[in-house]
Parts: structure tokens; sequence; C-alpha cells
């Protein structure tokens, strides 16, 4: 993979002098592209050029094509993700001066799809083009061209697009092309020794971005953030640095915005102590991140994650209903888990919310009800 900040040389999907190439109602315009550091930590990938890119890309103007008219929106992304950018604005990232992030697109030319006379590149293109065979073997020659080896530098991997077939199709072309590719939840996995997640979209297309910067567990969009952040190591409610405030954005609203001045807090009034029981407590990232399961006294436990010292493997322990000797399964898909208790049929190791006894198997549906959303 190349980082080098500029228009990128390759053809591998057009035939010789050809800019457009044309399969059905498919259209794969030739101006691929990298933006930013040189020696990248974090990598974002977006699907593929948009007509707002394409248009900029027209223009001239190399630095402003990447995630044109949405980069508020993407910095909102990052921040749900707890990455930072060393102090740099988004626009200062994606440029040759980026200390950070390195951005393109998994399919790094300009697809678009005809649709009642017209080319789209935008709105439903993602999902269909998980299922059509032109845009996956474009993808397929752009992971085996870009994304195979990472550079060294790379930790973090951010893909942008959330659907859940386009999700599916894309972890299934990964799942081909790395030997050690790794499951872990819906919205993540492990290539590489990196780990990828999927992170909502930030074009203003996207209607339930606002959702998923929310980060609520009840809505879907909120769930996937929540599972994304758990992959990465981070607690669903640890607070964004200092250094990088959350941007403000709209849900529909694509124009630059500004983010307030840090508040200075107004030291409280001289109160009562406060117990410690009384503190919000916070989820552990081992924890499951989007249920738990309430005893019928009314306490709280929650599946942990836990390492196999043969295999390293760190998941999910479930095993069947009398017997959690033999037949134990582990589990790093946080909806399978999700599945396999709601069945009744297993028992899962779980842990006290508080921690103030040791992971031990418990019953969901008969000793313990499911409450999906998280324990904290």
């Amino acid at each position: 993979m190349t980082t080098q900040h500029g228009w990128q040389p390759c053809r591998a999907c057009h035939h010789p002098g050809e800019d457009v190439r044309v399969e059905g109602d498919w259209h794969l315009r030739a101006n691929p592209g990298y933006w930013g550091a040189q020696a990248p930590r974090v990598l974002v990938l977006g699907f593929s050029k948009g007509a707002t890119q394409i248009a900029a890309a027209a223009g001239g103007q190399f630095d402003a094509v990447a995630f044109a008219g949405m980069r508020p929106r993407l910095k909102a992304v990052l921040d749900g993700l707890g990455l930072e950018l060393d102090g740099q604005s988004i626009d200062e990232a994606l440029s040759a001066s980026g200390r950070v992030l390195g951005a393109a697109s998994l399919i790094r030319c300009g697809l678009s799809v005809m649709e009642n006379g017209q080319l789209k590149s935008s709105g439903t293109i993602m999902p269909k083009a998980a299922k059509a065979s032109f845009p996956l073997r474009a993808m397929k020659t752009c992971i085996g061209r870009h994304l195979a080896p990472l550079p060294e530098s790379v930790e973090t991997v951010v893909m942008l697009g959330t659907t859940d077939a386009y999700v599916k199709g894309v972890k299934s072309l990964m799942r081909e092309q790395f030997s050690d590719f790794q499951d872990v939840n819906d919205v993540a996995f492990r290539a590489q020794d990196r780990t990828w997640v999927f992170a909502s979209h930030p074009s203003g297309a996207n209607g339930t971005f606002g959702e998923w910067v929310a980060g609520d567990g009840s809505t879907e969009s909120g769930r996937k953030r929540l599972l994304a952040r758990a992959a990465l190591g981070h607690s669903t409610d640890s607070a964004p640095s200092r250094t990088s405030p959350p941007a403000r954005v709209s849900v529909t609203d694509n124009r630059p915005v500004t983010t307030p001045p840090p508040v200075r807090p107004t030291p409280p009034k001289p109160t009562s102590p406060v117990s410690q029981a009384a503190a919000p407590t916070r989820l552990d990232a081992h924890f499951a991140q989007t249920f738990h399961l309430v005893s019928n006294e009314g306490r709280k436990v929650v599946p942990v994650r836990m390492k196999n010292q043969d295999t390293g493997l760190v998941a999910f322990r479930l095993a069947k209903m009398g017997n959690t000797k033999d037949g134990q399964r582990e589990v790093t898909d946080e909806a399978e888990l999700l599945r396999l208790c709601e069945t009744g049929q297993y028992q899962v190791r779980a842990q006290p919310l508080d921690k103030s006894g040791p992971a031990n198997f418990v019953r969901p549906l008969l000793n313990h009800r499911i409450v999906k959303s998280p324990a904290a």
C-alpha cells in the first residue's frame, strides 16, 4: 500500500487507455488517491468517491477531495471512536502534513450505478455493491493491491458504513484475503494483527448518523457505535480527551462547524460526602456492551470475555445447560452470544457488574432475565 499523499497510478480494474469502465449498470471512474500521513496510525476507508468528491477531483484541487462536504462529521466519527489527531484539525490531518490519519476508500476509484437513467454514487449503492459481482471484484482487487500488507505504522482501520449487507460482504472478502481473520463482533474484526471497525458513514444522506454519534444502546446505530468502541478497547462511557473535543454536528447540516471552547467547571458547593455506591459504575471493556442479565433477586451480572490460556483467544464462554465441563464453546460475536442466550439452551459465564465476585456460569431465561441494553 502506498501512503504517498496524492493521486495514484493504479489502473488494475481498467483496460489500457480507459478512464471509465462500464459493466452493466455499474460505472468505475479511474481516480484513485491517498490523503494524509505517510506513516498513519489510523487508516480511514470510505466506500468510494461520491458525487461531491468526484466533482472536487474534476476541479483539480486534490487536498479538497477526501470527504468533501462531510469533514466535520468525519471528525465526529473519530471522536466517537476515541481516536485523536495529535492536535491537528481534520483538514490538517488530511493534508500532506498530516501526522496520524491516512484516508482512502475501499474501492479506490469512483463507483456509481445507473438508476432510472441517472448515475448514483450514494444512497443505497453500498449494500447493492456488496451483492453485485463487478463491485465485489473491484473491492477484492483493491484489498489485494492496497491493503495487503498494511503499512507497519497502522494500528487501527476504520471502515465507513454499517449497513448489515455491506458489513457482511466486506467481512467475507477480508476473510478470503487474510488467513488470520478473526471476527470480533457485529462491526469489528481482526486481520494483519490489527483491529478493523465499521463506523457510521459521515455522508449527509445517512439518516442514522445522529443515532450513531449519540451512542444510545437502545438504537441499532447507537449499539453499533458501542460495539466498535468495545472492539477498540474503550469503555462505552469514557469521555473524549480534552485535547480532542467532539465535534458538534447536526444530523442534516453538512456545513463546517466549530467546537465551542471548554467550559471551566464551577466548584461545587460543600455537601455531605457521596457514598461510593452512588457513583456511576464504569462498564469494563471485557463486559458485554449491548446486553446484561438480571437475577430473580434483581442483581445485575454481565457476560464477560475471558482469555483462553492455551490459544490466547479472548471470548465469551458458553456451555450446554447442566454441563459446564464438556462441550464449552467460545463466542467472539456479541450478537451471536445474545442469540444463543435467548435459546435457553446455554449457560453463559458472567460476572457481577460491581465485580463483587468472580465470573460464574449463569442460566439466562431460567434464573436470569435478559436486558437488551448496556449494564451501566
